[in-house]
């Protein structure tokens, strides 16, 4: 009986490793065929973009980015820790990299499916490409805004939608509001919520002015 048990018990951890496999190389071909599309051709390189945004967003959305894989398990054991040992609520440590995947070829439903596709593509989308072309898509594509049908996307297109700027032009309290807006354009909205987002304006700028600049 035992014999019986334990053969069909290895049989049983084969398979699931050979549906583990495909699993993730379905999702490994899903990653690499979005991100090796043509770039839409008002993306700006990453040479171009500015300095301060990308700290001012490092600061504020992931100041790990160039240190972890896609996932930061460190700040996903000290959210866990703050909440199970400190009474914390639960806050969120998704990177830039997930943010991407998430926007990108997720919904936003908050499953734990959905999360462990995100947790995954993450890493193999920080295996495929580099840290630069990861920021610099973020960067050209993040969702900050709508007017109508028209979408914001991308920090350049935002200075031009919020103060008919260049994104290089922009004053640090400029930039501190569209980093602000990363967390939620409709719950910071600038007409309808000037306070709440006047007080996240306020944080960024803070972590700017706080920490030692990422990107040099």
């Amino acid at each position: 009986m035992n014999k019986v048990f334990f053969k069909w018990f290895k049989y049983a951890i084969a398979l699931s490793v050979v549906i583990f496999v495909l699993y993730v190389n379905e999702l490994d071909n899903r990653v690499k065929s979005e991100f090796s599309k043509p770039q839409n051709p008002n993306f700006l390189s990453f040479e171009q973009q500015s300095k301060v945004v990308i700290n001012m967003l490092l600061m504020t959305e992931d100041q790990s980015f160039f240190k972890h894989p896609g996932v930061d398990f460190k700040e996903i054991a000290r959210v866990l820790r703050d909440y199970y040992f400190y009474d914390k609520p639960l806050r969120g440590a998704s990177t830039i990299t997930q943010q991407l995947i998430k926007n990108t070829l997720l919904t936003r439903e908050r499953t734990l499916d959905r999360k462990l596709k995100e947790i995954v593509m993450a890493l193999l989308l920080e295996a495929a490409f580099d840290k630069e072309f990861i920021l610099n898509y973020y960067m050209n594509s993040v969702y900050l805004g709508q007017k109508g049908n028209l979408s914001v996307k991308g920090f350049d297109q935002a200075a031009h939608f919020y103060f008919n700027k260049r994104v290089k032009h922009l004053s640090l309290e400029e930039v501190a509001t569209l980093v602000a807006l990363v967390k939620g354009p409709s719950y910071y909205h600038p007409i309808k919520y000037p306070q709440r987002l006047a007080k996240r304006r306020q944080l960024v700028l803070s972590l700017y002015n706080k920490y030692e600049k990422i990107v040099k």
